[in-house]
């Protein structure tokens, strides 16, 4: 099991948007299908649970958790995706949904994730921020390999120990993005989501010593 951390001198945010930027180009149509195929969902959310009202909340409870249940496999198949164009190999829109049994524990990892963030913050705000950051990683750990929960969380932590404030700032930045991305009445969003997922890629990888 790898643990080689790079000093956070290392990771280049310079670097990391090269790669972005150059990915996207050569699949944008790909990262494009990928983003509108997550607003689909979305959109087909909403339809049924405005068109199902007559049938109350049994009908909202089972739309928003079979929508949480495609929504994670999405999320990890569109990880795999980007890590897989950083080392290099072939991707195709197909590989957003092989990922079925982990997109169903990374609905749970993600959980655990929100939940630790939500009592961070109310203790004060500072303590969400610092395990937000700290565990910044955890996706790109679970989908790298490290499917199991403990595993994620600890190499998150292993590989981001000496780099707390770059993936803060990091992570500022990209929240930034994506700010700016919405505020292109959200079509921005096509391109500020999936540049921000490949910088993170190459962050991830930067970190790990995997250049």
């Amino acid at each position: 099991m790898s643990k080689v951390i790079a000093d956070s001198n290392s990771a280049s945010i310079r670097k990391a948007f090269a790669f972005a930027w150059m990915t996207f180009k050569q699949h944008a149509g790909l990262f494009t299908a990928s983003m509108l195929t997550f607003f689909a969902a979305w959109v087909i959310l909403e339809v049924i649970v405005v068109k199902g009202q007559r049938f109350g909340f049994f009908l909202w409870v089972v739309a928003h958790l079979s929508f949480f249940f495609v929504f994670a496999v999405m999320e990890m198949g569109f990880i795999r995706i980007c890590l897989a164009s950083h080392a290099g190999k072939p991707i195709h829109y197909s590989d957003l949904f092989r990922e079925i049994y982990p997109g169903i524990y990374f609905l749970f990892v993600q959980l655990v994730y929100f939940v630790m963030i939500l009592v961070g913050f109310v203790l004060l705000v500072v303590p969400g921020i610092y395990l937000g950051v700290k565990y910044a990683l955890y996706a790109f750990h679970f989908a790298d390999g490290y499917s199991d929960l403990k595993q994620s969380f600890q190499q998150s932590a292993v590989t981001g120990h000496d780099s707390w404030w770059f993936l803060f700032w990091f992570s500022v930045l990209m929240l930034l993005l994506n700010i700016l991305g919405a505020s292109i009445l959200g079509v921005g969003l096509l391109i500020t989501v999936p540049l921000s997922v490949l910088m993170k890629t190459s962050v991830y990888r930067q970190l790990r010593g995997e250049l």
